[in-house]
């Protein structure tokens, strides 16, 4: 049993990284990224997943006809659990917990189902993890949601002006609450947020070693988000970015005291899915990054 929850384990990580790098349309520069995935995958999947996969089998080893509805419950239930602990990174664990659970009852209807006919129904009853997925996906939506909700004030507008670097593409870094940096300048009712691109040593040689940070002494603003954002070119003037081409991560602080927003931004990918989900490919560097400056993503 423990070598089918190994291999689970191992093909749905792989799975899950070959997919984001599909989708994600890495390079060959950049072997280093897909790696990341996929030992961050094994990470949670033996650490996690292996251990909620023996709980399930402890769980419903009594149960015959229901066990793999039962099954397919507790593997999504673990999986959002996750979300108090990796926040929206708890999609990816969610994906892995779908491919984890179909990959290793899978094994098992093929071991222990005499029949092809049988076997065929077997599998149809796998299906049932999908409106579980969906269900730990919206929890997990709600619960976003409802976070960020709370740090919102009603009262204030966020009122910031983010200046890059005209033709820059890739993750945008801003450090709050760092000693003996400068406080941001306003300019009329807008806060000045100029960013500059820099290069990271970790990241020599690929296409994302040019990276957008602004280091400031002030507190990050909250409230109704009123920010706008602009390429700025050598000259200085400013052409104003749409929001399509914007993506958002949820700022987050270190143990130091630092306050941490990561952006990406694109002018070549604008459109709804960029601005939902960003790219992949920008996130990893904005880990680099924030792993360069001593924090972490």
């Amino acid at each position: 049993m423990l070598l089918r929850k190994l291999v689970s384990g191992l093909f749905s990580s792989i799975i899950l990284s070959l997919g984001l790098l599909l989708m994600s349309s890495w390079n060959s520069e950049e072997p280093g990224l897909i790696i990341t995935v996929l030992f961050f995958s094994l990470f949670g999947n033996y650490i996690y997943g292996v251990p909620v996969s023996f709980l399930s089998e402890f769980l419903t080893k009594s149960l015959t006809k229901s066990r793999v509805y039962v099954a397919g419950f507790i593997y999504m239930f673990f999986a959002y659990l996750t979300m108090y602990m990796i926040e929206g990174f708890a999609f990816f664990s969610i994906i892995c917990a779908v491919l984890f659970y179909l990959i290793d009852e899978g094994i098992k209807v093929v071991k222990d189902t005499p029949t092809d006919k049988s076997k065929k129904l077997q599998f149809l009853k796998l299906l049932v993890v999908i409106p579980f997925t969906a269900l730990a996906i919206w929890g997990v939506n709600v619960q976003t949601s409802t976070t960020t909700s709370t740090t919102t004030s009603n009262d204030e507008e966020t009122n910031t002006i983010y200046l890059i670097p005209e033709g820059y593409e890739g993750s945008l870094v801003v450090l709050y609450n760092v000693q003996n940096e400068k406080s941001i300048a306003k300019e009329d009712e807008f806060f000045m947020i100029p960013l500059s691109v820099e290069k990271l040593p970790t990241l020599k040689r690929t296409d994302i070693e040019e990276y957008a940070l602004f280091q400031t002494s002030s507190e990050k603003r909250y409230g109704i988000v009123t920010d706008k954002y602009f390429y700025v070119n050598e000259q200085g003037n400013r052409s104003e970015i749409e929001a399509s081409c914007i993506h958002h991560e949820r700022s987050r602080s270190s143990d130091n005291g630092t306050v941490y927003e990561v952006l990406q931004v694109t002018n070549s990918i604008c459109g709804q899915e960029f601005q939902l989900s960003g790219k992949e490919r920008f996130a990893a560097q904005a880990r680099e990054v924030l792993k360069y400056w001593g924090h972490h993503f």
